[in-house]
């Protein structure tokens, strides 16, 4: 199966292609030209593999929580590649995204909880707990945008995202606990991939059964 993965939700640019089993991908963090480095970034994989979009199989994209702006560039490049293309999309979450690419580096024989907290500016946070056990993630709380005083920072094993390195609330608590945490980390399109791709066909849907999630009005 081929399977494009688009993420322009953070100030983190991705795009990544898996290709019957080899991933390629391109990344980049330069928050305001995700519009002009996406199609770009689409292309110069699609030249690595030595494929064309027409053999793409189906997408999967970044739907948010995130900046309003990299939110939509991402949801819209789907929707036109899907539409052009007749192919189906998996939209992910990007904080379900980072607690997965913290169950890689984990032994999860046992379960775990991550918390993951993303900065959403505005003095708030993007947030939500995930348990990971095996090779199940499962969410544990409804995704949140809040202060950073008000995430929920009990009971949990791990810590990941970038509010980490932005609110003192959230750099005390990582500071005073030994658990291993990441702090400068965004989510990734090869990620996504990762993720879904063993369950791509179960879980795609039309383009229009997709939405962006803000979390927050505009």
């Amino acid at each position: 199966m081929i399977l494009l993965a688009i993420d322009t939700a953070t100030e983190m640019c991705s795009a990544a292609l898996w290709v019957d089993g080899k991933m390629y991908h391109r990344s980049t963090v330069q928050p305001r030209l995700h519009a002009e480095l996406i199609l770009p970034f689409i292309d110069e994989l699609l030249g690595e593999a030595k494929i064309t979009k027409s053999e793409i199989n189906g997408i999967v994209v970044g739907q948010g929580p995130g900046a309003f702006t990299g939110v939509r560039i991402g949801v819209a490049v789907t929707q036109g590649l899907a539409l052009a293309l007749d192919i189906p999309v998996v939209a992910v979450s990007n904080l379900q995204t980072l607690a997965f690419a913290t169950y890689q580096q984990l032994d999860t024989s046992q379960p775990r909880i991550i918390l993951v907290a993303t900065d959403a500016r505005m003095n708030e946070v993007y947030w939500a707990k995930y348990q990971v056990h095996g090779k199940e993630i499962r969410q544990l709380t409804p995704e949140t945008v809040s202060a950073a005083r008000a995430v929920d920072l009990s009971g949990i094993d791990n810590f990941i995202g970038s509010g980490f390195s932005v609110y003192e609330e959230l750099k005390e608590h990582a500071n005073n606990n030994p658990m291993p945490y990441q702090a400068n980390v965004f989510s990734q399109a090869k990620d996504m991939l990762l993720m879904v791709k063993d369950d791509f066909t179960k879980l795609a849907v039309n383009i229009d059964g997709i939405e962006p999630v803000y979390l927050r009005e505009p």
